[in-house]
């Protein structure tokens, strides 16, 4: 046996053997042992207890760490209480996994048949009820968006083609979910033709508890920037008293009154002209409700 063949020899075992202790290490120190729960929100809907959440993940003790399917351990924990949402699972070695828990919000209220179901921001169903009446401290009723089927269970995620959440787009405006709640009562999708596109385009109409409607045009392009133009009008709003309702005709008379503006429509929309104008940029009109 020549020196280089010794030489090869001699690499391959000391490979073998650290590969051998890192196995070993792998399924005795790197060996799950341990599960906690952190709780990233208010738990107070959550129906079950903290030690049902582990049992219910079905972890694989004794397995190690670097060979677990999490994806798998999520839906099952998920399945458990439909309030429960799993951010994500972080190893905390060498051999804990910690659960970082969300409570699903109340977002929405969607009619279906006889029923109406209460859903988050992502259509994920709540709880079913027989009667829902929306008030500023409740879910606000979502209304207009087509849904795929009918057949629908707590736990359910709701199938929808023309759905946009309306709720991230207005908590990124610096918005709460309590906030948006006093203000919405209803939300509203509805398809119009736009004669200058030649194509038929959805608006998403507001219906505030204040008594305005807010109309958001063309709601699927640049829908941040439009809610955001219509919270900034709407905290400004009653400015407009005293001032004339079409400042461009001056044989018009109307000024607008605390009444007008109480029932008035706010309605924002983008430029039509793509070149020139880009997706943040909209403009805004006020005008009594008709």
């Amino acid at each position: 046996m020549n020196k280089k063949t010794k030489k090869i020899i001699i690499s391959l075992t000391t490979i073998l053997f650290f590969v051998g202790i890192l196995i070993v290490l792998s399924f005795t120190v790197f060996s799950l042992k341990k599960v906690e729960l952190n709780f990233k929100t208010s738990h107070s809907q959550i129906s079950v207890t903290e030690e049902e959440i582990v049992d219910g993940g079905d972890f694989g003790y004794g397995q190690s760490v670097f060979f677990h399917n999490k994806k798998q351990y999520i839906e099952k924990i998920e399945s458990i209480d439909p309030y429960i949402q799993v951010i994500n699972i972080e190893t905390v070695f060498p051999s804990t996994f910690v659960v970082h828990i969300a409570q699903r919000q109340e977002v929405y209220s969607i009619k279906i048949d006889d029923k109406y179901f209460i859903v988050d921001q992502n259509l994920k169903i709540l709880k079913i009820e027989s009667d829902f009446v929306s008030s500023q401290s409740n879910s606000m009723l979502l209304e207009g968006i087509e849904i795929l089927e009918k057949d629908y269970k707590v736990g359910d995620y709701i199938e929808s083609n023309n759905y946009l959440d309306t709720y991230s787009a207005f908590f990124a405006c610096n918005r709460t979910l309590a906030e948006q709640k006093s203000l919405i009562e209803s939300i509203q999708f509805e398809e119009e033709f736009d004669s200058i596109v030649n194509k038929t385009l959805i608006n998403c109409n507001l219906y505030l508890f204040g008594g305005q409607t807010v109309s958001i045009k063309n709601c699927f392009y640049g829908f941040k920037y439009k809610a955001n133009m219509f919270l900034s009008v709407y905290s400004q709003l009653y400015s407009l008293v005293g001032q004339k309702i079409n400042a461009s005709d001056e044989n018009d008379p109307s000024v607008w009154t605390e009444e007008l503006l109480g029932n008035c429509c706010i309605i924002v929309n983008n430029y039509y002209n793509y070149t020139e104008h880009s997706e943040n940029e909209c403009y805004f009109n006020v005008v009594p409700k008709q």
